[in-house]
Order: structure tokens, then C-alpha cells, then sequence
């Protein structure tokens, strides 16, 4: 039977690219997005479906989750949806917070909690969470960002504890900078000419993704430095 795959943010940058290399490896693919340009290669495709939507919408959420019922199995699920907010604490705004906590930490733990009991059912299966080498050590100008990824690191470390037992794998995965458009919107633009390329951080997490017998946990990923 044909694996199924899932990804949020699957429009652009590491998610983007995740998706490519699934189906490659002809996998079904369920995708999410809000950008539909960024799925104009995926929609002649066969083994492709896309929901168009906000990942923060309860609507979208079980959109995704019927679709993968449709399926009647989930091998892999990628929660990669995120957003950022650069800089000092004193410009942080509480709709900033509201935001930022909407879709990098309660969306994905919403997904993942109508997603699991699927996972848990067939007695196997892989949650990736994206995190970020942010979510494992403050970084300066980071404050709102560090936050949800802190709290999305404690999920995935406690829901890792409940699924072992169930056959279940949840990773979590922790890169550095990497050349994604996640910066395009923020005031406080770092320099990301040295940051890693997309495509060899989405050829990492699908290798951790696929490997069988094994539970990564977590996994940083860094740039080697010249």
C-alpha cells in the first residue's frame, strides 16, 4: 500500500523541499499551505493533494485530518507551518504574541493531537516536529519565537514518552539558520548569505523520517563553519 505523508508549510523553503523529495520516493502526498503559487509543480500531479489554508484555522486542521482518513493511514507526519518575529522585546506586540503562538506552537499541537489516535491505531508511524536551534537556546531578538519553539521542544518531548509505547516515533528536529523565506517579513533581516541551503536540511529530515528502528528524539543540524 502506498505510504502517506502530510506536511504543513508545504509551499515554500524546508517544507517545500521535504515534499519534493517524498514524491520522489512516490509517496501520497496530503499538503498545506496558504501560498498557492508555491504549489503550481505539485498540482498536475496525481499523488498530490493540497489544501489551500491557514494551518491556524480549525477548518483547515480538519480539512487535513479528513483527508487523511480518506487514506485510512498516516506513515509521516511533518509539522514544519511556522512564522517568525526578529527583533528587540520592547517592539514586541501582544497581537505578535497572539500570532506567533497560534501557528508555531497551539496549531501543530492541535494537528498532531486529532492526527495521532490514527498513528496510534495502526501502531506506527513519524511525527517530525521543524523546531529550531532557537527552541533549544535563547538567541538575541528572538524572544517571541524562542518562546514557541521552547514550548513546541516540551511537547514533542512528552508526547515522545506516550507514543514509544504505541509504536509511534516523535522527532524532533533543530537547525540553524537556513535560506528560507521565513525572513522575508521581518524588520530586523539577519544576514542569511552563510545560512544553510533548504534542500540539504529537507534531505536530512526525510532520511530521519524514513529510517526504521531507530528514534532520533531530537536532532540539531548546523552549518559547518570555514
Amino acid at each position: 500500500m502506498q505510504k502517506v505523508v502530510l506536511i504543513t508549510g508545504a509551499s515554500s523553503g524546508i517544507g517545500k523541499e521535504i515534499a519534493k523529495l517524498f514524491l520522489q520516493k512516490g509517496y501520497r502526498l496530503i499538503l498545506s499551505g496558504r501560498n498557492e503559487r508555491g504549489f503550481e509543480e505539485f498540482k498536475s500531479k496525481p499523488q498530490v493533494e493540497i489544501i489551500l489554508g491557514d494551518i491556524t484555522q480549525k477548518e483547515t486542521r480538519e480539512r487535513l485530518v479528513q483527508v487523511v482518513k480518506k487514506h485510512h493511514r498516516l506513515d509521516i507526519l511533518v509539522n514544519n507551518a511556522g512564522i517568525s518575529f526578529i527583533q528587540p522585546v520592547e517592539r514586541n506586540t501582544e497581537e505578535q504574541l497572539d500570532q506567533i503562538i497560534e501557528t508555531n506552537l497551539k496549531a501543530p499541537m492541535l494537528l498532531t493531537q486529532a492526527l495521532y489516535p490514527i498513528m496510534k491505531d495502526q501502531n506506527f508511524g513519524t511525527i517530525v516536529f521543524m523546531n529550531s536551534a532557537a527552541g533549544k537556546l535563547g538567541y538575541p531578538n528572538h524572544t517571541l519565537y524562542s518562546t514557541t519553539k521552547f514550548g513546541l521542544n516540551g511537547f514533542a518531548q512528552s508526547l515522545r514518552l506516550e507514543a514509544k509505547r504505541q509504536g509511534v516515533r516523535v522527532i524532533s528536529v533543530h537547525p540553524g539558520g537556513v535560506k528560507t523565506n521565513l525572513y522575508e517579513k521581518v524588520k530586523e533581516k539577519p544576514d542569511i548569505s552563510g545560512y544553510m541551503e533548504a534542500e540539504k536540511v529537507a534531505d536530512f529530515v526525510v532520511y530521519l523520517a524514513e529510517t526504521e528502528g531507530l528514534s532520533p528524539d531530537e536532532v540539531s543540524i548546523s552549518r559547518m563553519s570555514k
